[in-house]
């Protein structure tokens, strides 16, 4: 039996940011020596199992099961009933999945929740339900991803001694490697954004920066294409996640369009963040309560009004005008990345698990 069970809604088949951060820690958790477990919903008959850990940046063999029992149709019950005598006797129980934290609590198991947005959980009436089984020691203890999520927990009832911060996190061997920018690349700046392209993820800013003569592609799925066409507006196709790093090596700037109406604003911990500044690219990103645990506005990076297009041009402007600071700042955000790898990560979260387990 597993000593540490992570069950996950996120699909292989489908991966998402949710996913990369599940199996990085997930791996770290495998590599500080616990025997660990991860359930996703079922699998694709021959899915290639090897080439999607390979795509995903995993190097360390993790224990990945899909259960049939996880089906979204079913609800999580199925698993539950079948995996009882195991998930009862797993030191750990570990999952980011609301709904999968208010049917192990009403089937009476002891668990962690690790929560990237308590406005979906106001939203759909979850507050109540967890917060029952927090006060009635089936959800032992949970894991907000930034301060600003924490707050809002203890805000809401829970106790926050049982409550821990883990932001995402980082391969940092991976983005390290990413060879250093120079005066010159900041001196024409070349900004990159890697995720999802969509409207409410900043693509109108994107047009604006091109707009005004700067060099902007953008790496991921397209939800919405731009209003027109610019000359300095790349678009390209979505990358495997182990191919980030070479990625974000061919620009210097990497702009982070948070917008303030995105449901998770106020809580967000963006992986890619992290990954731009170990990777040593200059973060101008959304000026959100989250982002500023993170980066320090003209230390590591350039902080900037969400939704303010001459904002966002004023700052690529800034960086063209003295890339000096520029690079100061990227190589700071550098050396602030080293505190969010994925071992420090599962680590913190080991640590706290076994504390909730000794006071359970």
């Amino acid at each position: 039996m597993p000593d540490f069970i992570y069950l996950a809604r996120g699909r292989p088949q489908r991966p998402r940011a949710n996913l990369i951060q599940t199996l990085h820690t997930v791996e770290a958790i495998a590599k500080a020596g616990v025997d660990a477990r991860l359930y996703v919903p079922p699998l694709p008959r021959g899915f290639d199992m090897a080439g999607f850990l390979t795509g995903m940046g995993i190097h360390h063999p993790i224990d990945l099961r899909g259960a049939l029992t996880l089906h979204s149709k079913w609800k999580g019950w199925p698993f539950v009933l079948t995996h009882r005598r195991e998930l009862r006797e797993a030191q750990t129980v570990y999952t980011r999945v609301p709904d999968f934290s208010v049917l192990l609590a009403r089937s009476g198991l002891q668990h962690c929740l690790e929560v990237h947005d308590t406005e979906s959980l106001i939203g759909d009436g979850l507050i109540t339900p967890l917060l029952q089984a927090h006060q009635h020691g089936q959800l032992r203890g949970l894991a907000a991803i930034t301060a600003a999520g924490r707050d809002a927990l203890v805000e809401a009832g829970f106790d926050s001694a049982r409550i821990v911060v883990l932001p995402s996190g980082v391969d940092l061997p991976a983005f390290s490697a990413v060879p250093t920018a120079t005066e010159a690349d900041f001196a024409q700046p070349h900004a990159l954004y890697v995720g999802r392209i969509s409207r409410d993820r900043g693509l109108p800013l994107f047009e604006a920066i091109a707009a005004a003569g700067f060099t902007v592609t953008l790496i991921g799925p397209q939800d919405h294409a731009p209003a027109q066409p610019h000359e300095h507006l790349r678009i390209e196709a979505a990358v495997p996640h182990a191919e980030v790093p070479a990625a974000l090596a061919r620009g210097a700037v990497a702009l982070m369009p948070y917008q303030a109406d995105l449901r998770h604003a106020a809580t967000i911990s963006p992986i890619k963040l992290f990954e731009a500044m170990a990777a040593g690219r200059l973060v101008i990103a959304s000026d959100l309560a989250p982002i500023r645990e993170v980066v320090r506005h003209g230390e590591n990076g350039l902080l900037v009004p969400a939704g303010d297009p001459a904002a966002w041009i004023a700052a690529m402007r800034q960086v063209q005008s003295d890339p000096a600071a520029a690079l100061a700042m990227a190589e700071a955000g550098r050396i602030a990345a080293r505190d969010y790898g994925w071992d420090a990560r599962a680590a913190k979260l080991l640590a706290f698990a076994h504390n909730t387990d000794a006071h359970a």
